[in-house]
This record gives C-alpha cells, sequence and structure tokens, in this order.
C-alpha cells in the first residue's frame, strides 16, 4: 500500500510539474513580439505559395503571406525572344489608315439598298474630296509602305487618285476581298421601304448581330473578317517588311540612329535632305507649301520613288520603327473593324459615325496591341 500511494504522489507531482511548465510557456509565448512563423511552400502550383517580397506599405525587409502570388513577379513569357531583334519588335509601331471612300453614286440615292453595289462609281465631288485628302496626307508626312484596297470601284479609283498624288505606284495597290463592302445579297438595288418593312425590321432586331440578309453577310462575319485581316495580313506584311530591311546584325546601330548607314543610299539621302522641288502635275489644284522668304517654295518632302513601295521609316526621339499601311475600304467595314478592337458587340456599329473620305487610323506595337489612335478624321474637307 505504501508503495502504490508513493507512486500516486509521484505522478501527481509529475502532472503538476507539466501543468505549471505548459502555463509558464503559454505565458511566455503570449508576452513575446509576434514573429511570422516559418512556411514551406507547396510543390503543387495551386496551394497558396510563400511570398518574401515586400510592398510599400510594410516595407521590403517584412515577410509576408502572399496566397495568390499577388506580390510575385510576373513569369517569363512562354515564347520568349531570345534574338537582338526582340527589343526592337517591341519599339516597333505599326500605323494603319483606314480610308473610306469618297462620295459615290449610292449617297445620291438613299432611298435604294446599295450593298456592294459593282457599278456605283465615286461622283465629281468624290473626286475632289480624293485630292484634298491626298494633299493633306502629303503636307503630315505620310508614307504608305504599303496600299490595300477593296476591289469595289468607287474604292479602287479612291486608292488610285490619292496614290497617284502621293507618287506610290498604282500597279503596287493590291486588292482584297477582306476589306469589301458588306453584301446584302439579294436586297441590292431594291427599295428600302420594299424590303425593310415593320416584320423585317423586328426580326432584325432580334437576330442582330446575326441577321444576315438572303446571300448575304451578317455584321458579325463581317467584323470577323476584318479583324482577320487585321491580325494576319497588315502583322505578317509589317514583320516582313522589318525581316527584309533591318537583319539583327544591324538593329544596334539602327537603336543608336544611325539607320540611315544601313539603308539604300538615295533612301538615306532623301531622309536627311530638308526637300526637293517638285514639278507642278496639275493634277489637281490644291499646292501645300512653305515659303523661306522671297518667291521660294518648298514642297514636303518626298522619298525616292524606288524605294517608297517598300518600307517607310519614321525618325523619333526614341529612335521607334514605324511602318504605315493606307488601306482604302467602306465606312461599314471600318465600323465593324472597330467594334472588334473595342471589344463590343457588333450591334454597336450604329453607334460610331465613319463618314465619306475619313480617315481612321489604328496603331500597334507588341506592348499595347491595336489602338484606336484618329477616328472619322475628316480635316482634309476644309481644303474644298
Amino acid at each position: 500500500e505504501d508503495e502504490e500511494e508513493e507512486e500516486e504522489e509521484d505522478v501527481n507531482g509529475g502532472l503538476n510539474i507539466r501543468t505549471e511548465l505548459d502555463n509558464l510557456l503559454v505565458k511566455k509565448v503570449l508576452e513575446q513580439e509576434p514573429e511570422m512563423l516559418p512556411c514551406h511552400a507547396s510543390a503543387s502550383p495551386l496551394s497558396p505559395q510563400l511570398s518574401s517580397l515586400g510592398t510599400p506599405r510594410i516595407g521590403p525587409s517584412i515577410k509576408v503571406w502572399d496566397p495568390y502570388n499577388v506580390l510575385a513577379p510576373p513569369p517569363p513569357p512562354l515564347f520568349s525572344r531570345i534574338s537582338s531583334t526582340g527589343e526592337h519588335d517591341r519599339a516597333a509601331v505599326t500605323e494603319v489608315y483606314f480610308i473610306s471612300h469618297g462620295e459615290c453614286d449610292l449617297n445620291l440615292r438613299p432611298d435604294l439598298i446599295g450593298g456592294r453595289c459593282h457599278v456605283a462609281a465615286l461622283t465629281p465631288n468624290g473626286k475632289r474630296q480624293a485630292r484634298a485628302l491626298a494633299v493633306f496626307l502629303n503636307s503630315e508626312g505620310v508614307r504608305f509602305t504599303s496600299v490595300f484596297s477593296s476591289p469595289l470601284d468607287r474604292a479602287r479609283s479612291m486608292a488610285v487618285s490619292v496614290c497617284q498624288e502621293m507618287n506610290f505606284p498604282e500597279e503596287h495597290v493590291q486588292s482584297s476581298d477582306a476589306i469589301v463592302e458588306m453584301s446584302l445579297g439579294e436586297w441590292e438595288g431594291f427599295n428600302r421601304s420594299e424590303m425593310y418593312t415593320p416584320e423585317t425590321l423586328s426580326l432584325i432586331e432580334r437576330c442582330q448581330p446575326d441577321f444576315s440578309a438572303p446571300s448575304g453577310e451578317s455584321l458579325r462575319q463581317v467584323e470577323f473578317r476584318m479583324v482577320q485581316f487585321l491580325n494576319g495580313t497588315l502583322l505578317g506584311l509589317t514583320e516582313k517588311l522589318r525581316s527584309e530591311l533591318l537583319p539583327s546584325t544591324h538593329h544596334n546601330s539602327i537603336a543608336r540612329g544611325g539607320f540611315s548607314q544601313n539603308l539604300p543610299h538615295s533612301l538615306a539621302a532623301s531622309v536627311h535632305r530638308p526637300s526637293l522641288t517638285r514639278k507642278k502635275s496639275g493634277k489637281s489644284r490644291f499646292q501645300v507649301t512653305n515659303t523661306t522668304g522671297g518667291d521660294h517654295e518648298g514642297s514636303e518632302e518626298i522619298f525616292n520613288e524606288q524605294h517608297l513601295g517598300d518600307i517607310n521609316i519614321k525618325s523619333s526621339s526614341s529612335s521607334q520603327i514605324s511602318t504605315c499601311i493606307g488601306v482604302f475600304t467602306h465606312s461599314l467595314p471600318i465600323k465593324c473593324l472597330l467594334t472588334g478592337i473595342l471589344g463590343c458587340s457588333p450591334v454597336m456599329t450604329h453607334k460610331i459615325c465613319v463618314e465619306d473620305s475619313s480617315v481612321t487610323v489604328l496603331q500597334h506595337s507588341w506592348k499595347t496591341g491595336w489602338q484606336v489612335k484618329r477616328l472619322n478624321d475628316t480635316a482634309h474637307l476644309r481644303l474644298l
């Protein structure tokens, strides 16, 4: 019995001592300053990961628990370019001038459903708008690298007229079905009042943007082919031009501003030449001059015609390489393209104004993507 009592006392004493130690440990933990407990990142990418990055509010020396990797640096791109051309590709800028054709015969018959209507031609006023636009673009120093046109006569005539004034070879104007006017199928040429009955208008409103006339196109289809033309044809063309003109071995000298050393002599000379004299062709009654004194007139800078259709380079303080492309098309395809770029429904095309002979400029770089730089610019009409 004595032995059992002694064992019980030992057990009770041990429990008391352990309880006292636990109390002291808890008291010590509560009194000490809080600290971040060590945490080991899980091997699974879906589990919360530890971030040792600081924030401006907390300070760089404090470890922060970052469950969703908000503070982590962005991962490297999946297909990163490890060549010397990468930096210059990111700095390169592409500008696309979308030009709506001038006034045509369809504008004089608003009661008819026009659509593509291959026989519609530019009116005398539309031709004057084309010449005024060419003079205005020349005054801004615009030099087209390439020119695309809708195959319809009114857009093609607009492109040829502008290119003649800008000394761009007519034979280099490329036709593309991707930028043609929206097809209204079997309705083209009919009276609007006959086709657009109240029942038809109600059906159009319910089905937009996927409604199409018999054998025609819908707004969504026009948007799709325009965006495909922009991202496929035009961006592919600019990449090809840059790779041909700027080999990787010469990119460093171009970035330092010495790009004229790698260009053909005639093009390099025209870049640094202040002005060249130009014969008055008599094609247009518009003339842009700057008077420096006396009776001397200097026209806008003109690049050598041999290289005009090959590449256009604009030197700036940032030494960015710019490619400029002209696209002569119609107002509705331009509207559909804008809805695609802005990420809104093609139904919103009626909220966008694109007038005859207007200029809409889109700008692209690998850093920002596509941006709308100018919309429905008709400043050249002040020359009329």
